[in-house]
């Protein structure tokens, strides 16, 4: 009897994994350079010397969160008493991907937390996961669930 390869769905989501660390490096990057780079010489800059599958989607992505960023901050701003300009730069960029993925791409909100979280937990404080689920969980139940 043949065996089913059950590791495809993990690969999967190991490569979507790889995905959401490497848009944290740019978006961290995006969020220091925006003044004087475009996203695209951000991103000319990143892929220097990395051959990898996705990074044309990684272009796109980059482009369509920046160009909401404001949107996301302001969902970020309205659903947590804790004061903005507290929060750490890479929980911020965590939250806008999970926000970004969604409202936009449609991506289910356990998914998107879960993710959020793992990412969290690796690059970020200890306890920042705490915070990160709040305030997803917050906007999930207050906008995903509203325009649903």
């Amino acid at each position: 009897m043949r065996k089913k390869n059950t590791n495809i769905k993990r690969r999967k989501g190991a490569f979507r994994s790889v995905f959401r660390e490497m848009l944290l490096s740019l978006l961290y990057q995006w969020e220091f350079r925006k003044e004087y780079e475009t996203t695209d010489e951000i991103m000319d800059s990143f892929v220097k010397n990395k051959k990898h599958r996705f990074m044309k989607a990684l272009r796109e992505r980059l482009k369509e969160i920046t160009e909401v960023d404001d949107e996301l901050e302001a969902l970020i701003k309205s659903n947590t008493e804790y004061p903005y300009d507290k929060v750490d730069l890479i929980d911020k960029i965590i939250l806008k991907i999970a926000i970004f993925e969604m409202l936009y791409k449609g991506i289910p909100p356990e998914i998107s937390i879960s993710e959020a979280i793992k990412l969290s937990r690796k690059f970020s404080s200890p306890n920042s996961y705490k915070f990160i689920n709040g305030v997803l969980g917050q906007i999930s139940r207050n906008v995903c669930q509203k325009s649903s």
